[in-house]
């Protein structure tokens, strides 16, 4: 099945036309490596929001035509990054940023 979405992974690997299952799998891989490369992002082709995912809960939501916005947020746990995870992929992107500024901590 084709898709729009990609993953992009802090230790080397991605995904093309990427599915929900394959940001599971990727949160998964995180949890069992070690700090220096656990990250992931995950983006869509046509949109300009990314989101960056870290071991340690941060999440960053890159925006902007330049990609030169950012607002960061810190996850409870797993699967509160599941559920930013499922609006991203329903494409819901301005519902995704409102709820991320609503526990952001950060924002430039």
């Amino acid at each position: 099945m084709a898709t729009k979405f990609w993953i992009e992974k802090g230790w080397g690997e991605s995904v093309d036309n990427a599915t929900i299952e394959d940001t599971n799998i990727a949160i998964e891989e995180i949890i069992k490596i070690g700090k220096e490369h656990a990250t992931f992002w995950v983006g869509y082709n046509d949109k300009e929001y990314v989101l960056k995912i870290h071991k340690d809960l941060d999440l960053f939501l890159i925006y902007g035509e330049n990609q030169d916005k950012k607002i960061q947020t810190k996850f409870v746990n797993w699967d509160e990054c599941r559920h930013f995870l499922e609006m991203y992929f329903s494409k819901d992107f301005s519902g995704l940023k409102d709820e991320i500024k609503l526990k952001a901590f950060s924002n430039s």
